[in-house]
């Protein structure tokens, strides 16, 4: 996040909670040196992994600490959050979470979907190949993020730059039905 506002940037602040549970003690200090930053999209409250009821309920106590520090709120969907009331009023971006088998299928285009009637951002975590790049440009999703990119940028990011570049072109073909 700091190089990102140095240079002026947009940025966006995930929980951490996939990669380590753990840091969510030090959530509200991530949070508080956002606060102020002009150019952050949203902050994801924090969730559970694959427990879309959990994360509701953690999102309910959450949302007021980052809202109070003036920014954006992501909630993360997980398995089943298709079949529970989304608090549509409460967020500013939908973030794609879930195991495999949710993000890739009907529940995740569903809620995508219905974020963008709403005017909401949309955010996919754990983009790592040229499937799940194709797949966020079907369902018009804003941003997506991925560890191959961070992990190994000489290598993987000249190959997501142009998987991005295959995605859009098909996107803006016109389709013959």
């Amino acid at each position: 996040m700091t190089f990102a506002v140095r240079l002026g940037l947009p940025f966006a602040v995930d929980n951490s909670a996939f990669s380590n549970p753990a840091a969510l003690v030090r959530f509200p200090v991530l949070l508080d040196s956002c606060s102020g930053q002009p150019g952050c999209l949203w902050a994801a409250a924090p969730d559970v992994i694959g427990d879309a009821a959990e994360t509701l309920s953690l999102f309910g106590l959450w949302r007021g600490e980052i809202v109070a520090r003036g920014l954006p709120v992501a909630l993360v969907a997980q398995n089943g959050l298709e079949r529970m009331e989304v608090p549509w009023s409460h967020l500013d971006c939908l973030f794609i979470g879930g195991d495999d088998e949710f993000k890739d299928g009907p529940a995740a285009a569903w809620l995508c979907r219905a974020a963008k009637r709403r005017g909401k951002l949309v955010h996919v975590g754990r983009v790592n190949t040229r499937g799940r790049v194709e797949m966020c440009a079907r369902l018009g999703a804003d941003s997506f993020d991925g560890t191959g990119v961070s992990m190994f940028p000489d290598t993987n990011l000249p190959k997501t730059l142009a998987w991005i570049g295959g995605a859009m072109r098909e996107q803006s073909r016109p389709r013959m039905f």
